[in-house]
């Protein structure tokens, strides 16, 4: 018998009301998908028409670089299932 990791992702979007970087842009910028091993790949719109592929460790260090320290871009994470990921629900820690 063959050990596996976990099986299943969750489907994501990301969605900023304003964009303080001047960089992404605004509305819809980015698709990430979150596997079950906690890797987080993240395909930025921006530029048109490709885009750019982004690989974190996990959630939080991605949220970390992106999300959390420009809280009034007005961010908000989308998952396939309808969950709503908000700054305000975050919980920053010390050391990131």
């Amino acid at each position: 018998m063959v050990d596996r990791a976990p099986s299943g992702m969750r489907r994501f979007t990301m969605r900023r009301e304003h964009d303080v970087s001047g960089v992404s842009g605004t509305g819809h910028v980015l698709e990430g998908v979150l596997f079950s091993t906690g890797v987080c790949v993240i395909h930025w719109l921006t530029p048109p028409p490709r885009g750019s592929i982004s690989v974190f460790d996990s959630l939080d260090q991605f949220l970390s670089i992106h999300v959390t320290p420009h809280p009034e871009n007005g961010t908000v994470l989308t998952f396939e299932d309808g969950e709503h990921l908000r700054p305000s629900d975050l919980v920053v820690l010390p050391g990131g």
